[in-house]
């Protein structure tokens, strides 16, 4: 029994190894903690939701809980989404930002959106990643100022 045990969990690990290789990861030469960092300390919080994707939209980089990058809030159109469905939706598009109430119970709670290429820092070749970035709350920066905020924080972190 200890042998079929052994050779599942083999197989289980082996399995997942094949899965996380194949997945989309961060261009080489960018330190997922140093990102992790830099976007936490400019626009970090409980209720932010930072997301890099490739060219197709996967998702190679999340910065915040899934329950604040999952969860429906106004898009400042007229509509609701997600961190995920703004990210498929801005790839291949310019930059933008939004910021409106966010609807929630808190009153003056407001959220704040920037979405777009993630800017080629000097010397790197573009990457063709793209971003959404968004904070909710009472305290939720505008989305102009999330998006010079955040795009600084690729920057320092070599994207």
């Amino acid at each position: 029994m200890r042998g079929v045990v052994a050779v599942a969990l083999a197989g289980l690990t082996l399995c997942s190894l094949s899965l996380a290789a194949c997945a989309p990861k961060l261009p080489k030469g960018v330190d997922d903690a140093n990102l992790t960092l830099a976007v936490g300390r400019a626009i970090g919080g409980p209720n932010t939701c930072v997301e890099i994707g490739n060219d197709k939209g996967q998702r190679v980089w999340r910065g915040g809980g899934y329950i604040g990058c999952a969860r429906p809030l106004p898009a400042c159109d007229g509509t609701t989404t997600t961190a995920d469905a703004a990210l498929k939706a801005a790839v291949g598009k310019p930059a933008h930002f939004a910021s409106c109430p966010s609807g929630s119970d808190v009153p003056g709670a407001t959220v704040g959106w920037a979405m777009g290429p993630v800017p080629t820092g000097a010397g790197q070749p573009d990457r063709h990643l793209t971003y959404v970035a968004m904070m909710e709350g009472e305290r939720a920066l505008p989305g102009v100022e999330i998006q010079d905020r955040v795009e600084h924080a690729f920057k320092k972190a070599g994207l």
